[in-house]
């Protein structure tokens, strides 16, 4: 479903051993509450990441890069095929000793070089020790907030609980 998969991968060049690979496909959800929302209080966007060490932060302050986002034509069932995003890929870069930069860069020369580009966003999940880099590349970040259904039964029994203890108790 989530079609097509672009994929490279980086060896050193005396003994052939794996550097680093990227791959990149349609960004694709099993959530159905998935949403982009930057403006979430539940989205911690301005923690530090360096910017002590006098670095700016490339952050979607005003959610508008977060409503371009969640704009996006997307469909699906989150328990089969999952929620696609047709129009927004999602880069995961693994293992990169030092040929990250130039993995990412790849792909995005590759999916900009398109005489009719297959996506109008490229979006990555960024780990707290790799957010400078991505930020280096020119990402931005933007907030992602979903509810699972467990966490959602769980407030649902919590909610009755505190319902039934409040009821008059019969004689």
């Amino acid at each position: 479903v989530d079609d097509p998969l672009l994929g490279y991968l980086a060896v050193s060049r005396e003994d052939g051993w794996l550097q680093g690979f990227v791959t990149c496909t349609t960004f694709t959800t099993w959530h159905a509450d998935f949403r982009w929302d930057s403006l979430s209080p539940a989205v911690e966007l301005a923690t530090d990441h360096g910017e002590s060490q006098g670095r700016t932060p490339r952050v979607d302050e005003d959610g508008s890069l977060a409503d371009e986002l969640q704009a996006q034509l997307h469909a699906g069932d989150p328990d089969n095929e999952g929620v696609v995003w047709p129009r927004i890929a999602e880069l995961s870069l693994l293992g990169a000793l030092g040929c990250g930069r130039w993995l990412v860069q790849l792909v995005i020369d590759v999916l900009e070089s398109s005489s009719e580009p297959p996506y109008e966003y490229l979006v990555a999940q960024a780990t707290d020790n790799s957010i400078p880099f991505y930020e280096r590349m020119g990402f931005v970040r933007v907030g992602a907030v979903t509810v699972t259904r467990r966490k959602k039964e769980r407030v649902a029994e919590v909610e009755a609980e505190e319902e039934e203890e409040w009821k008059p108790k019969g004689k």
